[in-house]
């Protein structure tokens, strides 16, 4: 019986390493992802993770945005590209507006919001 109750006692001590292991890949996780949603989108159009480039231009879709974004499990997954989104008969890129909308979930980025990601 006493050996027993080491074995439990080893059984949980071995739970627990797995769940400080767990925990610590969260943790690393979110330290790479605490940048704002901007900086991680524009550097991996920047670095060409996602995107395409079309006659010197860079697309993105909606729906690549979110297959690289899937770290993020709340709405705003839907509204960031939307939101950034130049309005109609402007050129010029702010803080918080530097994509134009092409069509339906397909946004062209303004070239001159990249040239600070670019590594």
């Amino acid at each position: 019986m006493f050996i027993k109750q080491n074995k439990v006692l080893d059984d949980s001590t071995t739970k627990n390493k797995a769940s400080d292991k767990n925990n610590l890949n969260e943790t690393q996780v979110t330290k790479n992802t605490s940048q704002p949603l901007k900086d991680r989108f524009l550097t991996a159009v920047a670095n060409a993770e996602i995107g395409r480039v079309e006659n010197a231009r860079v697309i993105v879709t909606l729906k690549e945005f979110k297959a690289h974004f899937n770290d993020i499990k709340s709405d705003y997954i839907n509204s960031f590209l939307p939101a950034a989104t130049i309005e109609a008969g402007q050129h010029s890129v702010t803080t918080t507006k530097y994509v134009f909308r092409v069509k339906k979930d397909v946004y062209l980025v303004h070239p001159d919001v990249l040239m600070r990601y670019q590594s």
